[in-house]
């Protein structure tokens, strides 16, 4: 009797919540750059940083992550995301840590760098800190800074740009280390 009772009282209360989430629906979300954004008890967690398709950006002055729309809610302060400013950074940090771990263990000679297309730009030639030099189909190589390299979906390494515009750059670096001579 007392075990059918704790499992009442606890279906009760987490009844509850749901029929007062249910009378206060949240309405559709359209995040904004600069828009303040709010936790589910309306204690502000930072602000719409940048949106970009279906992602939106969030800077908690902290902590920066890339949340999709559906993540967010309008309630009567505004945005609102189902996490709190702490529970988001610790994500936040979780998630470097893990890809910190990814990219190090992925990031040797050899293996290829794509860009953002996905076209195969070169491999690691060189790992030195946190200098990669890349050497390029061309025959020519590039130094990059470690923290331009990710690792994509598929686990190769991976530039946050395209090939055109990778080229556009190595192209301009050139003219402008060849004007400075």
């Amino acid at each position: 009797m007392k075990k059918s009772l704790i499992a009442a009282a606890l279906a009760a209360a987490t009844l509850v919540p749901a029929a007062a989430m249910a009378q206060a629906a949240p309405a559709a979300a359209t995040p904004t750059a600069g828009a303040k954004v709010y936790d589910p008890e309306g204690n502000e967690v930072g602000s719409v940083e940048a949106v970009q398709g279906d992602v939106v950006t969030l800077n908690t002055g902290t902590a920066r992550a890339g949340l999709p729309k559906s993540a967010f809610a309008t309630r009567d302060k505004g945005l609102t995301i189902g996490m709190t400013k702490a529970q988001l950074e610790a994500a936040v940090q979780g998630a470097q840590a893990k890809s910190a771990e990814t990219l190090s263990s992925a990031l040797v000679v050899d293996a290829p760098v794509k860009s953002a297309d996905g076209v195969v730009l070169g491999t690691v030639s060189k790992v030195d800190g946190d200098n990669v030099t890349v050497a390029l189909k061309t025959g020519s190589a590039v130094a990059l800074q470690k923290s331009a390299i990710g690792v994509g979906t598929d686990g190769t390494l991976a530039l946050g740009v395209t090939a055109a515009q990778f080229n556009s750059q190595v192209q301009a670096g050139a003219a402008a280390s060849g004007a400075g001579k």
